[in-house]
């Protein structure tokens, strides 16, 4: 025999071997285990009982609202945002990332940008303050759902906002 027919006999050899695996595979035991096609639950690493429970999202039909809108959120910043003193001189925006609960509340506050350690003090208290927000839904059933809330910080005026519109 010469090389390549040998070559070819082992080729064929591990393909059917291979398509055998396969057979066997795809016949499994139906009856034998159950259990063996049911996706296996894996628990979570956080430890907080109420985040198993609710159903955070990333895609909704509704997204959450300030009471009034986003005409009424810039107002309410511009209203209570304050340059603070050792900032004074500082200009950037503050991202300050939320939950909107089911409930409106605003919870799980985060910097997600920072500009200066007071602006980002002062972005955290106003957002704090905030009223219950209109939460978001998806298929008329209300979810929480991860936002986000630019401040920003003009130096010497009146701080003020945009609206972050690529909610997360």
């Amino acid at each position: 025999m010469s090389i390549h027919s040998v070559f070819r006999c082992k080729l064929w050899l591990v393909m059917a071997m291979c398509l055998a695996c396969l057979n066997a595979n795809a016949q499994g035991g139906k009856g034998k285990n159950k259990k063996r096609n049911q996706p296996k639950q894996v628990k979570s690493a956080t430890t907080k009982a109420e985040e198993n429970q609710r159903f955070m999202c990333e895609i909704f039909e509704i997204s959450p609202q300030f009471p009034g809108g986003d005409k009424a959120l810039m107002e309410f910043l511009k209203k209570e945002v304050r340059q603070p003193d050792e900032a004074k001189d500082v200009k950037g925006k503050v991202v300050i990332g939320v939950i909107v609960e089911t409930s409106g509340e605003l919870t799980h506050f985060e910097v997600r940008r920072s500009v200066h350690p007071a602006l980002d003090k002062e972005a955290l208290r106003v957002v704090k303050m905030m009223p219950k927000w209109i939460p978001g839904s998806i298929c008329g059933k209300l979810v929480a759902v991860k936002y986000n809330l630019v401040v920003a910080f003009k130096g010497e005026e009146k701080g003020g906002t945009e609206p972050e519109r690529r909610d997360k």
